[in-house]
């Protein structure tokens, strides 16, 4: 599966939340493509979720979610952007 096939379930409040932090729904899908394809996510035992992080660009971008049988469903994410060196 690519990452443009993957099926996202963004409460009102997520979404929302996305938008006042300038992520996509395109770049959550490709951290969580990247998270699922190459194991290296984070499983939190307690609330059932994994926490997956991704760079895109000069930006790595968070995802917090959950699998169930229609897709993901996503928590939160956040981002933050960093350049190491001189420009």
């Amino acid at each position: 599966m690519s990452w443009e096939e993957i099926k996202l379930q963004v409460g009102d409040e997520v979404k929302k939340l996305l938008e006042e932090r300038h992520i996509s729904e395109e770049e959550v899908k490709k951290v969580i493509d990247f998270a699922e394809t190459k194991g290296e996510k984070l499983y939190q035992q307690e609330a059932n979720r994994y926490l997956a992080k991704s760079r895109l660009g000069e930006v790595t971008i968070y995802v917090e979610y959950s699998t169930d049988e229609n897709g993901y469903i996503v928590h939160t994410a956040y981002s933050h952007r960093s350049k190491i060196g001189k420009e």
